[in-house]
């Protein structure tokens, strides 16, 4: 799980942390990031196809079985995306 403080987006936190995570996939020989986002998140799926990650037009279910984090207004799923690094 990855998320930057509403606060500190736009500050070249998150891409700091994203080609740090892609650089140690890289270290330990992997050749794909695979990521889940909700897909609702357009612009969130839009900032990570700016920095090279492509939808697979896999999904996956959004649990939402913990009542601690809210109930979702709407039914959610997750949109798969991947990258190469190798």
């Amino acid at each position: 799980m990855l998320t930057v403080a509403p606060h500190l987006q736009n500050s070249g936190i998150g891409k700091q942390l994203l080609y740090a995570a892609e650089a140690y996939a890289q270290e330990l020989q992997c050749t794909a990031v695979v990521m889940s986002v909700i897909y609702v998140r357009h612009e969130l799926i839009n900032w990570y196809e700016r920095h090279g990650y492509k939808k697979t037009g896999a999904t996956k279910p959004f649990l939402h079985t913990d009542p601690r984090f809210g109930i979702p207004k709407q039914p959610l799923e997750f949109l798969i995306l991947e990258k190469t690094v190798s």
